[in-house]
């Protein structure tokens, strides 16, 4: 294999047969447009490079630092991303069909690749992301730095709907619609989700009577019932 002392190295090897590539440094805005790189493996590389319309099918890119890379009009079908860095990476109109991102991160933030936009977004837990699509009004009113982090974000939402309770003289649609959520997802009937309600967000409402009023109000069935056996026999007893 050639050492690599420029990009254009990186092609003359994956044409004499190589496809694996290891501690690389192109990082001042070199390009590698349009090339065909299919099946090859980056590993350990800081590289921030523009590599738009490059065929990346099957690559991978491992402990990768990818600061500033473009992969517009990148074929990333079956590529994978493990651990690697993408603070302003670009996927604009890349194919991204079975691409996957593991463990990857932005700003110091887990990410994942929107399969409709191509967009890289907070990872989100499933049960987050379903709060956020309910009630969009409260994934607006948050910074969304832990979407990965499934009770901190039920603890916001929590004191959110605690002070909306408390500073409003009547029930709002916010509040409602909080409550609709909670009965939807009670309904489940999982250990797990009725753990989460309660430790992140019933707790957070089991000081105020107005907050319990309104729960015993809007929660039906077991999820009042769940409630109610809490607030009245767990950590926070509330005021009822």
């Amino acid at each position: 294999m050639k050492k690599i002392s420029e990009l254009r190295d990186v092609i003359e090897n994956y044409s004499a047969g190589f496809r694996y590539f290891t501690n690389l440094d192109f990082d001042k805005g070199e390009k590698l447009v349009g090339q065909s790189l299919t099946d090859a493996t980056f590993e350990n590389c800081y590289l921030g490079i523009d590599f738009s319309q490059t065929d990346f099918t099957s690559s991978k890119f491992i402990d990768c630092n990818l600061k500033t890379c473009d992969f517009s009009l990148c074929n990333l079908t079956k590529t994978v991303f493990e651990n690697c860095v993408l603070d302003d990476a670009e996927f604009k109109n890349a194919k991204i069909e079975n691409t996957i991102l593991i463990n990857c991160s932005c700003y110091g933030q887990p990410v994942t690749l929107n399969a409709e936009t191509g967009e890289l977004e907070n990872s989100k837990d499933p049960l987050v992301k379903e709060l956020y699509d309910f009630i969009p009004e409260f994934s607006e009113s948050v910074d969304h730095t832990n979407d990965e982090l499934v009770y901190t974000v039920y603890g916001q939402l929590s004191l959110e709907l605690f002070e909306n309770i408390t500073t409003n003289e009547q029930l709002n649609d916010f509040a409602k619609r909080c409550f609709d959520f909670f009965n939807l997802l009670g309904d489940r009937q999982n250990e797990g989700i009725d753990n989460l309600l309660v430790v992140g967000v019933y707790e957070g409402l089991y000081a105020n009577k107005k907050c319990n009023d309104i729960a015993r109000q809007l929660l039906y069935g077991r999820n009042k019932d769940v409630y109610e056996y809490w607030m009245k026999n767990g950590n926070i007893r509330a005021d009822y």
